[in-house]
């Protein structure tokens, strides 16, 4: 029982401080997110794939939008700060703690459907070769390095000195030296 109350609590001041980083972002970009970079959390290669006139396109919907995503950035706000409050205080209730959790995911559900709404609707849109970097893109300041790693063949057999005899522990056996 022990045991399981401490998993619990390791898993949910785990998720506290991801969800207080991630609460401490949302707060700093306020305003930023709204538009353009807000699109960028849900697909990150947005940026890098669309062309100017769809990035017109995706900022004029999603402004569109705007009466609809701030009440729900507030309310995954307000549910990750009462999860936060909760874990923080001492008084963890399991129950409350899931009905905050499953608040802030719906809300994040019901921005990601009205960006990827805002996506279909580009004019113009999204090109073959568009959407298969979109799918096929990975986050990372190495990718490119990562990519070259993989392409590289190991080099050939290596001539390296006869093993030494082990014991039955593996360990080298030394033999004394006169």
């Amino acid at each position: 029982m022990i045991m399981k109350a401490l998993k619990s609590i390791l898993y949910f001041a785990t998720m506290a401080i991801g969800l207080a980083n991630f609460t401490a972002q949302a707060q700093s970009t306020g305003q930023r997110q709204q538009g353009f970079l807000a699109g960028e959390r849900y697909f990150p290669a947005l940026s890098r794939v669309l062309t100017d006139d769809q990035r017109q396109s995706f900022r004029a919907i999603v402004e569109a939008q705007s009466s609809a995503i701030r009440p729900l950035e507030e309310k995954m706000r307000a549910t990750r700060k009462v999860l936060l409050e909760e874990i923080a205080g001492g008084k963890f209730d399991e129950t409350s703690a899931r009905q905050s959790a499953e608040e802030s995911a719906k809300a994040e559900a019901d921005l990601t459907v009205i960006f990827a709404k805002a996506l279909s609707q580009l004019q113009p849109p999204l090109s073959a070769q568009q959407i298969a970097q979109m799918k096929n893109f990975q986050r990372g300041q190495y990718q490119s390095q990562f990519a070259a790693q993989t392409e590289v063949e190991p080099p050939p057999k290596m001539d390296l000195p006869p093993a030494l005899p082990r014991d039955s522990n593996d360990l080298p056996v030394i033999t004394p030296q006169n």
